[in-house]
């Protein structure tokens, strides 16, 4: 890669040219910048030692450009060079380019591995596109624009209405509609002397950067004419379909720029927004020489292409009817520009012509009709280009990102950054934790969804339910939220930073001392133990658990091991995901194991399940064990074998009656058998459990216990079948609060039978990491809990200050009366306040 370094007088200058080329181009290019004289470099001037100290940290064979800002920087450059040996010099080329669009231009160049030549040029040229539209230079000849010839034209001119011009929902309402017509149309406009462009390509039409009042021409060749004026005059009148339309909620004003999600995850965070869609990749360097490596890069292209749409009609398919006219025109335009003939075209004459990769030329195409738009001057229609580089990030992930759509930058990020994701899954959460991401804004989700476990889990700042900000989080350069009530800021002023900047310093005061004491047991004020264990889904989880003071690990959720399998793991892979995971449990007893729970929100590629209605109320849990004998057998086997090591207790998920749980239970059996006779290391019996998730676990729990060791309440599941609202709906967020009287009232017949019979009973559910429902869940009998790592030391602190004397008796004089969740949150907050007093 050709290395850059800057220069200028400022030193703050040079770095902050750099920061943005790295942010806007690739973080890991070849760059340096140097600059100013005197300590620290705090003076004006230039360095001709520190230059060529700068050109050495870049160089290497495919050479070095210098771009200086004015003077005597170009001056110390020359010097500069004249102190490098003879070789290193015909490698290194100084260039009378701008620092800033000639940085752009050639740092753009230099990522798609261009020649040292070819990145000088670039940079030289960079100012074109910036005279072209300020058109303050006589730069010779006009712009040229396709324009073929139409014969016996029709001609209309008609002025735009659209407040914002035509920009892509609008063109997008515009080209599909002429498309419905036989012949051409030629679009110009004539105010700026833009075009005339072909209406068939969005990008087109897109750069004659139409606005409100432009006079637009439509040259109209076609058969019968008449039809097609009319249809341009009706559209034009009725603003192309947004006349009638109110502000989308994304556009509208807001006050202090506070959107209304929900609540995820507890915490502060502030930073950076990135889309996950719209993350940089690192682009491959290699050139297409031959035809056949042409042919090959075309059809891959084609193919990434198809994928692409594929997926993007699928996300469509999924989110209609909960979609607004405009934000589905979005969808509609970038869907266009997937396949958008000029596009295409331009990006074919990169890989045929320029010999370019189909990533590299598809990333320099689509970043080249990206920055055209954020040049438009009008600010709604710079904003659009979003569209473009979502549609760009998005074909690029299937060239060279594994064909996920989902994959993260290796390296951290360099500043606080927030992820804005539709939902964080399993892959996302592993990659957060690794990258360091400060929080996470979903777009869809639920307060129990996984993506919200998972939040939890890893103790991110996160929200849920925000897509209807997702137009304005595209453009914005910061934002903040407040995982605690569900609150989201975007480009906050001053004010507000400083009130969560100072926040947030509180709550890591707070988690820090709590973090000190974790290790110690918790009691309450009035002396009753309490034991906090921790969920996992992985050896760091357990460690995570066990660094936070779990005091036994409650939930281990087996499924998280083989997200990723293409293929069924046999019994060997099995045990030895087991044993890894398990190893920082060496000394911790017990590990509660749950059976592989997938199906309904939680697939595994390798046990497919036909497509159901309501997944959620189909074939999942043991359900889908037991419809899958082989592969269920297997399982059991590998984890009889793994009781060997570890002191273990199997858990059951998704039990709905007694059947089911002998049915675990002769098999279990069977399988000793069968390891024993082949003198297989195993223990059996272990500790037999099953998940009370389902109402009608909770309703015949009088019937399940004498066949079971112990019951864990999973009250997320729970708490969507009692109150009939799938736990990932925003929609139905008031139905989704584990603290509904109707799922209180289930838990506590389940809570009071378990103590009769003298069975253990614990909640694993999401509701047990809720600061709100930890008195209320003493006071119905709870002693054992087990929740995320991250809430385990304010879990302890929590309990450290309850008083549970009068706690019941205060619960049980007011649970008849609590109509609805807020009810009893209400009365836990007041009684917590009246308990540490």
């Amino acid at each position: 890669m050709v290395g850059l370094v800057l220069v200028s007088h400022s030193r703050p200058l040079a770095q902050a040219v750099g920061d943005l080329l790295r942010r806007l181009v690739d973080a890991n290019l070849q760059l340096t910048c140097c600059g100013g004289v005197g300590e620290d470099r705090a003076e004006l001037g230039t360095d001709a030692i520190e230059i060529q100290e700068a050109i050495g940290s870049v160089y290497s064979e495919d050479g070095v450009l210098v771009l200086m800002d004015m003077g005597s920087a170009i001056l110390s450059a020359e010097t500069a060079l004249e102190f490098l040996n003879p070789e290193q010099q015909g490698k290194v080329r100084l260039t009378s380019a701008p620092l800033v669009e000639g940085g752009m231009a050639a740092a753009v160049q230099a990522q798609l591995g261009a020649s040292l030549v070819s990145v000088a040029n670039a940079a030289l040229a960079s100012l074109l596109p910036k005279q072209d539209q300020v058109q303050d230079v006589s730069t010779g000849a006009p712009a040229a624009y396709p324009a073929p010839a139409l014969a016996q034209s029709e001609i209309l001119e008609i002025n735009i209405r659209n407040p914002h011009g035509l920009h892509l929902r609008p063109a997008t309402v515009l080209i599909k509609t002429l498309s419905g017509f036989p012949g051409e149309v030629l679009i110009e406009n004539r105010t700026a002397n833009r075009g005339p462009v072909l209406a068939q390509s969005l990008v087109d039409v897109a750069r004659l950067q139409i606005r409100e009042g432009d006079l637009v021409r439509f040259s109209i060749s076609s058969p019968d004419p008449k039809p097609v004026i009319e249809s341009i005059r009706s559209l034009v009148e009725n603003q192309f379909g947004e006349l009638a339309q109110p502000v989308p909620p994304s556009e509208a004003v807001v006050d202090l720029n506070v959107s209304e999600p929900f609540s995820v995850s507890r915490g502060i965070a502030i930073g950076r927004p990135i889309l996950l869609d719209t993350i940089v990749h690192s682009l491959p360097t290699y050139a297409v020489e031959s035809a056949p490596e042409v042919k090959r890069e075309v059809e891959k292209l084609g193919s990434a292409i198809a994928e692409a749409i594929a997926e993007f009609d699928r996300r469509i398919e999924r989110l209609k009817g909960s979609l607004d006219r405009p934000e589905e025109e979005i969808f509609d335009a970038q869907r266009m520009i997937f396949a958008d003939p000029t596009i295409l075209k331009e990006v074919q004459k990169q890989i045929q012509e320029h010999h370019l990769n189909a990533a590299a030329a598809w990333h320099k195409t689509l970043s080249g009709y990206a920055t055209d738009q954020e040049n438009a001057e009008d600010p709604y229609l710079r904003a659009r280009a979003a569209d473009f580089r979502e549609v760009e990030r998005t074909v690029l992930s299937r060239l060279i990102g594994g064909g996920t759509g989902s994959a993260l930058p290796d390296q951290p990020f360099a500043e606080p950054t927030l992820l804005i994701c539709e939902e964080l899954t399993p892959t996302l959460a592993e990659q957060s934790r690794r990258l360091s991401i400060a929080g996470v804004i979903q777009l869809g989700g639920g307060i129990t969804s996984h993506g919200a476990i998972l939040a939890r889990a890893l103790g991110l700042p996160a929200i849920g339910g925000a897509r209807k900000s997702r137009e304005r989080l595209l453009s914005a350069q910061q934002v903040a939220i407040n995982g605690s009530k569900g609150s989201l800021w975007i480009d906050p002023p001053p004010d507000v930073l400083a009130e969560l900047a100072g926040r947030q310093q509180i709550e890591l005061s707070e988690g820090q001392a709590a973090l000190l004491k974790s290790q110690e047991r918790a009691m309450t004020r009035d002396g009753i133990p309490i034991q906090v264990g921790g969920n996992a889904g992985s050896a760091d989880d357990i460690l995570s658990a066990r660094t936070n003071g779990a005091d036994f690990i409650g939930l281990f959720r087996s499924e998280f091991l083989f997200q990723d399998l293409h293929h069924e793991p046999d019994e060997h892979q099995q045990l030895t995901a087991y044993r890894r995971a398990l190893e920082p449990a060496a000394d911790v007893s017990p590990v509660t194991v749950r059976l592989l729970d997938v199906g309904g929100d939680k697939p595994l590629e390798f046990l497919p399940q036909a497509k159901e209605a309501n997944p959620f109320l189909g074939v999942r849990g043991i359900r889908l064990l037991r419809a899958n004998p082989r592969f269920f057998r297997v399982h059991l086997r590998a984890l009889l074998r793994l009781a060997h090591f570890f002191r273990i207790q199997l858990l059951i998920p998704m039990i709905t009656e007694v059947s089911e749980i002998l049915a675990v239970r002769e098999l279990l059996t069977e399988l000793d058998g069968d390891l024993t006779k082949a003198n297989v290391p195993h223990r059996w019996p272990v500790p037999l459990g099953a998940m009370i998730e389902t109402p009608s676990a909770a309703l015949m729990i009088d019937q399940l216990l004498p066949h079971l060791d112990f019951v864990s309440i999973g009250t997320n599941d729970l708490t969507q079948y009692i109150l009939c609202a799938e736990r990932g709906s925003a929609q139905l967020m008031a139905f989704s609060d584990s603290l509904h009287p109707a799922v209180l009232r289930m838990c506590e017949a389940v809570i009071r039978t378990a103590q009769e019979r003298g069975v253990k009973a614990s909640i694993c559910g999401e509701i047990a990491s809720d600061p709100e429902a930890l008195p209320i869940l003493l006071g119905l009998g709870h002693r054992d809990f087990s929740v995320t790592a991250g809430a385990i030391p304010a879990m302890k602190a929590m309990i450290r200050k309850v008083n549970l004397s009068g706690i019941a008796s205060q619960l049980a004089s007011k649970q008849p009366f609590f109509e609805e969740a807020s009810d009893v949150r209400k009365f836990s907050r007041d009684l917590f306040e009246r308990s540490e007093n």
